[in-house]
């Protein structure tokens, strides 16, 4: 896409590319500046992605993702499944011993 070619990496160097506006507009595509994204309650699960897709298919950055519905509904039923306790059956074999707790809430 020739609005992001942010320059030659073999004959300016990385930090050249860095500083072009093309970096600059992917790179502050966050979900906290997209609208509706910013109000979502899933925005961190799914990070509003790809901004290839996005601007292949609207020519502006700040649109949602073609697969919002798609990670709204996989995410719900995630959750779902972890609040009946069913997602051992979706884990590998001993992923305990693999994974760590990095937060446990305790409810009273």
């Amino acid at each position: 896409m020739p609005d992001f070619r942010g320059g030659n990496l073999f004959a300016g160097g990385l930090e050249n590319c860095f500083d072009t506006d093309a970096f600059r507009s992917v790179t502050g595509r966050t979900v906290e500046v997209i609208d509706p994204c910013r109000r979502c309650a899933i925005r961190n699960f799914c990070g509003a992605p790809c901004p290839a897709e996005v601007y292949g298919l609207h020519h502006d950055l700040l649109q949602r993702g073609a697969f919002c519905q798609f990670y709204w509904e996989q995410l719900r039923y995630a959750f779902r499944l972890i609040a009946d306790g069913l997602e051992s059956a979706y884990l590998w074999d001993d992923w305990e011993k693999a994974t760590s707790t990095v937060f446990e809430m305790m409810i009273p």
